[in-house]
Parts: structure tokens; C-alpha cells; sequence
């Protein structure tokens, strides 16, 4: 039960770290795309992840990776 209960532990870290920004931005995208085709739901997804790359925690995000840092998640989207 131990090891159970680390894994879900585990599984629950990874799937809560990041930004929540992020994370709202991505479900908003994947509800939207259910209803489209395979090249608007494409075509969507573009616009999106290109939009979102210039939120306040995508850009921390990247600077976090290349300056090989952990993220300091700000929330708040642009």
C-alpha cells in the first residue's frame, strides 16, 4: 500500500507542477478542439500555442530552461 500511495503521490506532483496559466489555456484549447476537424482543430492548436508562448509564464518558462533554473510561476496571463 506504501508503494501505491508513493506512486500516486508521484503521479499527482507531475501532473499539478507547472503553470496553472498554462494549463487552462492547453484544457480551453482541447475542449475547443473536440468539436473541429483534424486540420481546424490543427489550425487552432497553432494559434493557440503561438499566442500562449508570449504569456508572462511561457516566457519565465523558457528562461528557466535556459538558464537551467527552476520556474517561478507568476499565474497571471497577459
Amino acid at each position: 500500500m506504501v508503494e501505491l500511495d508513493e506512486a500516486t503521490a508521484h503521479m499527482l506532483g507531475r501532473a499539478t507542477r507547472g503553470s496553472v496559466v498554462s494549463k487552462g489555456i492547453g484544457k480551453q484549447a482541447f475542449y475547443t478542439q473536440i468539436g473541429l476537424d483534424q486540420p481546424q482543430a490543427y489550425a487552432h492548436a497553432i494559434e493557440v500555442m503561438s499566442a500562449a508562448s508570449q504569456n508572462p509564464d511561457a516566457q519565465e518558462g523558457i528562461a528557466a530552461f535556459i538558464e537551467k533554473r527552476p520556474a517561478n510561476w507568476g499565474g497571471s496571463p497577459r
